[in-house]
């Protein structure tokens, strides 16, 4: 299916007009019109706003479009064969992107793309540290490439916990059923689709987009001056839970007996739901 057809039956079955995608977007009438009869394609930023608005990636939303190519042309590979279960501590330097998906495999496999830096290979080095419980995984870098995309696939029946430790614009995460992951760094969009477990974000000053195609789990948000959006389909239920200092909810519905969480805790914090 071409682009153009997949955005169309995205924007439909989300109960959008073109008039209304094209708002969420800032960008005209006519540009939603061009791009679903294929006479034109959307910006890097207007896709990566599509994929958090409809809850998918980037990679669904183009695949197997021959036309649209916008990462990849330069790629790098690691694997490592594991047989039991670990905890996964990431360290990543500054990216633009991470994609964290499971893998039939018994392996763990991490992808780096770029699309501008021929020579990324050399700018960004990975190193793995396998111990019996836990697996330290190291991806540095000279921050010179701007556009690296990280694709991290994990064996998920060997998933303890995740810590990772970055510097990104998004965060996408799907088909998984956590323990727990643990965010600390600096993000700006997180994109989770048919996930379950707990997630944590530690962040300082950081403002952030989360989007859930449906709250299965603990979404614990640890913040100091920030404000964090929740997006949420209009019946998917949670419990609010406020703690910290000067910390507030806008716009929640907490159901007091709901098993699914959105914790808020820090200092001088707030967290607005919105409902699709």
């Amino acid at each position: 299916m071409l682009f153009s057809e997949k955005l169309k039956l995205f924007r439909t079955s989300n109960g959008l007009t073109q008039e209304e995608l094209a708002e969420k977007l800032n960008v005209s009438r006519q540009a939603i019109t061009k791009w679903e009869s294929g006479d034109g394609i959307p910006d890097i930023d207007n896709l990566k706003q599509l994929s958090i608005l409809f809850g998918i990636t980037i990679d669904e939303l183009v695949k197997d479009d021959k036309i649209i190519k916008i990462k990849g042309k330069y790629s790098y590979q690691e694997e490592l064969e594991i047989d039991h279960s670990k905890h996964f501590d990431i360290k990543i330097s500054k990216i633009f992107e991470m994609n964290i998906k499971p893998n039939l495999e018994e392996k763990v496999k991490i992808e780096i793309l770029s699309d501008e830096e021929e020579n990324f290979q050399e700018l960004y080095k990975v190193k793995l540290d396998n111990l019996y419980d836990r697996l330290d995984i190291d991806i540095k870098g000279k921050n010179i490439a701007q556009d690296i995309i990280v694709n991290m696939y994990l064996p998920e029946k060997y998933i303890d916990e995740i810590e990772l430790n970055s510097k990104m614009k998004y965060l996408n995460i799907s088909n998984l059923d956590l323990n727990k992951l643990e965010y600390d760094g600096e993000l700006k969009y997180l994109n989770i689709e048919k996930t379950k477990g707990k997630v944590v974000l530690n962040v300082t000053k950081c403002d952030i987009e989360a989007n859930y195609d449906e709250l299965n789990g603990t979404l614990e948000i640890n913040t100091i001056n920030s404000t964090t959006r929740v997006s949420l389909p209009k019946n998917n239920k949670y419990k609010t839970i406020l703690k910290g200092i000067k910390n507030k909810f806008v716009d929640a519905n907490s159901i007091e007996d709901s098993t699914n969480n959105i914790e808020l805790n820090g200092v001088n914090s707030k967290v607005i739901i919105i409902e699709k």
